[in-house]
């Protein structure tokens, strides 16, 4: 099976040998476009072309840490529930994003409050934490980089 025969939840129920593959081609793809752009950074500058591929991936890997604990910690939804119930604005039902009907915006709203409650109590999310993952080595792979070709 694939990820685009599966959903969101069914995907993260699936064992970690099927879905490592995938994680590992994200991996890589992150990585190889923050190579490009480090070598592009670096003919372009005076920095040398090492130390601008080493920075370029451990800026990947704080985009990546920062991310990835953003939306596996529920940080997503306590800040537009908490911005929401500031200004007295009702959010938007977003857990199927590939449904046509939430993106006309179709469904019922929300209370915001509810949806900062959900983001107290984040359910598990195997991909965030891979993210995270992913983001230290980006991060140990850059720094090494730097170390040793800066």
């Amino acid at each position: 099976m694939t990820g685009d025969d599966l959903s969101a939840a069914s995907y993260s129920d699936l064992p970690l040998r099927e879905r490592l593959p995938e994680y590992f081609a994200v991996f890589g793809a992150g990585l190889g476009a923050a190579v490009v752009a480090g070598v592009l950074i670096g003919g372009l500058s005076a920095a040398g072309v090492g130390e601008a591929v080493g920075y370029a991936v451990v800026f990947l890997g704080v985009v990546s840490l920062l991310s990835g604990g953003a939306s596996g910690g529920g940080y997503a939804n306590m800040s537009v529930g908490a911005i929401g119930g500031l200004f007295g604005g009702r959010g938007r039902i977003d857990e199927d994003i590939d449904d046509p009907a939430v993106r006309r915006g179709a469904l019922p709203r929300t209370d915001p409050m509810e949806r900062l409650r959900r983001g107290l109590r984040p359910e598990a999310n195997p991909r965030a934490f891979w993210q995270v993952v992913g983001g230290f080595g980006y991060v140990a792979i850059g720094f090494a980089v730097v170390e040793w070709f800066g």
